[in-house]
């Protein structure tokens, strides 16, 4: 049931989801996983009232449920209380089953945070721990070439081009670009595949590379 839940809610289904999700708890109270469920899509619609009134009644319940604490770094991350959320993410990182996802979102946080060496720290062993795992390596891919080091987010990238996403491809392109190779190819057939997410993306950079120029010409000016 749970799975069918999730699936109708990922489809665009959300008032249907929530909806089933409240009576599937009706029908297992006990579930602490349930309750996680609908919390965790409350929080993916913004409705944090709602999730914080929800998790609150639940971690009441199941005091030690993993799942619950890891709902609760989400919620916190949402509410953009990054220090409480890596309190909760970090805590729930010894569970096998949560460890990924919690590491990923450890990263996420301190890079929200402003500490880009934790997050890069994080985002690396998130993905040495699902290598495979696309946001996982773009978020690695983009603390790497935040931090100058072309070449390896490239090498992050690399094993992922055969899946064609143009966001993969864009940031391939960007770190070859940077590396002083030629990203031409991968820039191109990002663009090709997704026009307008390319050209938001090639905006941003213009618009970081116009602000770098300027804080040089400050500098060398000053």
């Amino acid at each position: 049931m749970d799975s069918k839940i999730l699936t109708m809610f990922n489809q665009g289904k959300h008032e249907e989801a929530i909806q089933a999700a409240v009576k599937a708890i009706d029908a297992a109270p006990d579930d602490p996983k349930r309750y996680a469920m609908l919390a965790t899509m409350l929080i993916s619609i913004k409705a944090l009232d709602q999730a914080g009134e929800l998790l609150a009644k639940a971690r009441q319940l199941f005091p030690e449920d993993l799942e619950l604490q890891y709902t609760a770094g989400l919620f916190a991350y949402a509410q953009a209380d990054f220090a409480a959320a890596v309190s909760w993410f970090a805590k729930v990182r010894t569970d096998q089953t949560l460890k990924n996802d919690a590491t990923y979102m450890l990263a996420l946080s301190y890079q929200q945070a402003g500490q880009p060496t934790k997050a890069l720290a994080f985002a690396l062993t998130a993905h040495d721990l699902a290598p495979k795992q696309l946001d996982t390596a773009l978020l690695a891919a983009d603390l790497l070439m935040a931090n100058d080091v072309f070449d390896a987010a490239a090498r992050v990238l690399k094993p992922l081009l055969a899946t064609e996403q143009p966001q993969v491809l864009f940031t391939y392109g960007m770190a070859l670009s940077a590396a002083g190779k030629d990203g031409s190819h991968y820039l191109n057939k990002a663009k090709a595949l997704d026009p307008k997410g390319y050209d938001q993306k090639a905006n941003i950079v213009a618009d970081i590379n116009r602000f770098l120029r300027l804080q040089e010409g400050q500098d060398g000016h000053a």
